[in-house]
């Protein structure tokens, strides 16, 4: 399943929620901070529910005074409750633009001085309605009522409870004649007044931080991302193996995968790791890998998923090796006596470069004798071994190690080869 951030949604894309034990469709309705009108706090993304979840008095007082209504109060308390506590904790606190105090002003109190909300009813001026006894500039007209009418009928504003359109409250007082007015959107989406005491829908609205993920199905995750933690970052020059140790930790517990890459290049995944283990960067752990890689600076990546969201973690390192040695792992053993044997080195050695060549007959035993053979490999001529013993029978191995001369010119061995008799 993919995931992408919430901020990333356009505006009308549907996000799922859980109220009750129940998903909910919620609209994107604005992306941001909607105008400098509002508080900082109302950066993010705004969603409004699709469809009407019940309907209630606006205040059982008949007051219009939004900041101390029943509506308000519900909302923020037993709605506010109805939510998964992991997406509860993460709706934002916000201060919104209102009308401050009941009768009959159309002076909005905003800014840093706005309502503290966590859940809201959207205001006139937020669903793009204009006219005479509405507050002046509650807010600024979100991105998804865009170009709706401004007070006539429009479909962008309809919405159905079970099946049915019906009027909904806004957050707006009605600042016309008394103050036991609230402002309402019609069920075919106009403009309208009435008692606060009456009942209507309700649309709750809220912001979450747009870092939050959607799956593909619009249902909303609240994700910690993994963390990598390494032995460090710069890890200096090195001329042989090496262990690069990370730890991958998930606070979710999610099962996690991991890509190792050197310069780029994946070299190494691993699925199905769980949280809390200690690895070791594989290629340069160990000898063969090493090898494979250039004299030069290189850098190492390990990148870990838990489904959602990757993190990444690099350490550099510049590899310096200027001398190379090769043997054979396990002794070539036969009957008889060793007595005669020519050995060849081929590959790109420089002239000024430190050549070493030695072999033995007796490789078995505990102290093998060595043999310093470099004249006659260099020269191409015949080898005659000086040992005469071989206490755990006869075995040949050879050991050939190249250095750099001070011209610093690099160089490699490609084969060794020869024979014995």
């Amino acid at each position: 399943m993919a995931y992408v951030t919430l901020g990333s949604k356009a505006v009308g894309s549907i996000i799922k929620l859980k109220v009750n034990g129940s998903a909910k469709d919620f609209i994107v309705v604005h992306q941001g901070k909607p105008s400098s009108v509002y508080d900082d706090s109302c950066a993010g993304t705004w969603l409004l529910m699709q469809d009407i979840y019940e309907s209630r008095q606006w205040d059982s007082s008949n007051t219009n005074d939004y900041a101390n209504s029943t509506i308000h109060s519900y909302l923020n308390g037993v709605f506010l409750g109805l939510f998964e506590s992991n997406i509860r904790n993460e709706i934002k606190q916000v201060k919104i633009p209102y009308r401050k105090g009941h009768g009959t002003s159309t002076t909005v109190t905003s800014g840093s001085n706005g309502l503290s909300a966590k859940i809201f009813l959207l205001s006139t001026t937020e669903t793009s309605f204009s006219y005479s006894y509405m507050p002046r500039g509650e807010g600024a007209e979100l991105a998804y009522f865009k170009g709706c009418a401004d007070s006539d009928s429009d479909s962008k504003r309809v919405a159905y409870l079970n099946g049915s359109a019906v009027g909904w409250w806004l957050r707006s007082p009605g600042c016309n004649i008394t103050s036991n007015r609230a402002l309402v959107v019609g069920s075919a989406g106009t403009s309208g007044d009435t008692n606060c005491s009456s009942s209507r829908g309700i649309r709750p609205a809220l912001i979450l931080p747009s870092t939050l993920l959607v799956s593909d199905d619009g249902t909303v995750s609240v994700n910690t991302a993994p963390t990598v933690s390494t032995d460090g970052a710069t890890l200096g020059e090195k001329n042989a193996a090496f262990a690069w140790k990370y730890t991958v930790t998930d606070a979710d517990g999610d099962s996690l995968t991991v890509t190792e890459k050197l310069d780029g290049k994946a070299t190494k995944t691993r699925t199905g790791v769980t949280s809390g283990t200690v690895l070791t960067f594989e290629q340069t752990a160990n000898a063969t890998g090493f090898q494979k890689i250039l004299n030069g600076s290189h850098t190492l990546t390990v990148e870990v998923s838990d489904g959602k969201e990757t993190v990444s973690t690099s350490a550099t390192f510049t590899k310096s090796v200027h001398a190379a040695s090769v043997t054979l792992a396990e002794p070539l053993a036969v009957d008889g006596d060793i007595t005669v044997a020519v050995l060849q080195v081929t590959g790109s050695i420089p002239d000024d470069a430190k050549l070493k060549a030695e072999v033995t007959n007796n490789a078995k035993d505990e102290a093998p004798v060595w043999q310093d053979v470099t004249t006659e490999v260099q020269k191409g001529a015949n080898i005659v071994f000086e040992n005469k013993t071989a206490t755990a029978g006869a075995a040949f191995n050879f050991r050939v190690s190249v250095e750099r001369g001070e011209s610093g010119e690099g160089g490699y061995i490609e084969a060794v080869s020869g024979a014995f008799e």
